[in-house]
């Protein structure tokens, strides 16, 4: 029975998945990271300027409004990016102020300079809510965010070519700087949007490989399911059909039959509780996969219902790995349960496993059997033929093998040939 495959969860994923769903502190240690890179520069600015207290308070408060922001970036993306964007609105709104150079620690500099409050270290911070909104919320908000954040920059070279004062800047110097503030801008922008499309592309693959996972699941445990009951029941069957039409005149060979369906049906049984456990289980435990080892008994089953199986082995198996030794196994029963099924009284069947150093090649061939059923009785026709020869050619191309089936002879034969690759694990 094929397992569905287990999923390690390690350390990193679960503190991943924990940052994903408390994404407050990771961004409030976020802001307080950048709080200590721009904080004292914009702080030292504030007190080497030469302006009235309150606005050096508000320009200070906004600052502090937008350093407080991106702890909310993810957790209140929109609410964040518009008490962002008023701070800035308001500090662009303020009066220039005066620069004393001896207060920046500026050795020979002389003259003050006048520059404007948005050009504080903190208003950069302004990119990170650019981002945010880019990355996280929907396409028609973050275009209203870019066109936001480019107002924000036409306003602010307006403000430097019609502010109060002193700072000598020619057309060519103001036009370069509004390139650059809408280049910021525009590209803070871009990143987060292709960040966001990145998160999309890979849940949308997530989800489709989670399907089609699934999909394949469904398709194991079909096949688990069809190798199992159509196996038994098809050794039961023939078992019944024998033990009734004899049971009259040799009833110990009529009660060995039944105690051969008893046998069948109990193994069967099991299986198929192994089967539905994998669907009650998320992380079902190991299970014993059928291999080479296990086919002189499946042989023998056979053998019980009346059909002349001929096991025929050559070589060692050591370079087969375990999924090409449990499709082997599935091989010879599935095509054994096809001559009990399908074949006339009495066939015979020629196994034939044959080990070489670089391939193992697994074939199984009927002759077709005789006229007439059980004593002579047409059997009849069984339906649903060949549908488990698909599953068969599923499982042995997933080992890496090939597979072919065909009538030959009278009969009919199926065989899979493994490749043998240095280095394979053995079985």
């Amino acid at each position: 029975m094929d397992l569905p495959t287990i999923t390690v969860v390690t350390w990193t994923d679960r503190t991943d998945r924990w940052i994903r769903a408390h994404p407050v502190v990771p961004d409030t240690l976020l802001a307080l990271a950048i709080t200590a890179v721009v904080g004292p520069p914009s702080l030292a600015i504030l007190q080497a300027a030469r302006s009235p207290d309150w606005v050096l308070g508000v320009a200070g408060i906004c600052g502090s409004v937008v350093l407080a922001t991106v702890a909310l970036r993810r957790i209140a993306t929109g609410a964040a990016f518009f008490l962002a964007s008023l701070a800035m609105l308001v500090t662009v709104a303020l009066p220039n102020t005066v620069i004393r150079p001896d207060g920046l620690g500026l050795a020979g500099a002389s003259g003050d300079m006048e520059i404007p409050l948005f050009f504080l270290p903190s208003s950069a911070v302004y990119l990170v809510l650019v981002y945010a909104v880019a990355a996280q919320r929907a396409w028609r908000e973050s275009l209203l965010a870019l066109g936001i954040g480019i107002t924000g920059a036409l306003l602010c070279t307006a403000r430097t070519a019609t502010g109060y004062g002193a700072l000598p800047a020619g057309w060519l110097t103001l036009l370069l700087a509004l390139l650059a503030l809408v280049a910021a801008v525009a590209g803070t922008w871009a990143v987060g949007r292709s960040h966001q499309d990145r998160r999309r592309r890979l849940a949308e693959e997530a989800a489709e490989a989670a399907e089609r996972a699934a999909a394949d699941e469904r398709r194991r445990i079909a096949r688990d399911m069809h190798d199992i009951v159509a196996h038994s029941l098809a050794v039961i069957v023939r078992q019944a059909e024998g033990g009734s039409a004899i049971a009259g005149r040799s009833p110990d060979r009529a009660a060995q039959a039944l105690s051969v369906i008893a046998d069948t049906a109990r193994e069967a049984l099991a299986d198929m509780r192994g089967t539905l456990q994998v669907l009650r289980e998320a992380a079902p435990p190991e299970a014993v996969q059928p291999s080479l080892a296990a086919i002189p008994a499946l042989v023998e089953r056979v053998r019980a219902t009346g059909v002349d199986v001929r096991l025929v082995e050559r070589g060692s198996a050591d370079g087969m790995t375990t999924g090409a030794a449990t499709a082997a196994y599935r091989l010879i029963q599935e095509a054994l349960t096809n001559s009990v099924k399908h074949a006339r009284t009495h066939p015979t069947v020629t196994v034939t496993i044959e080990h070489a150093p670089h391939a193992s090649v697994v074939t199984v061939e009927d002759d077709g059997g005789h006229d007439g059923g059980v004593d002579g009785a047409d059997r009849p026709a069984v339906p649903g033929a060949g549908v488990g020869l698909r599953g068969v050619e599923d499982r042995v191309q997933a080992a890496g093998g090939t597979f072919e089936a065909g009538p030959a002879g009278g009969g009919f034969r199926v065989r899979a040939e493994f490749r043998v690759a240095e280095g394979e694990r053995p079985r």
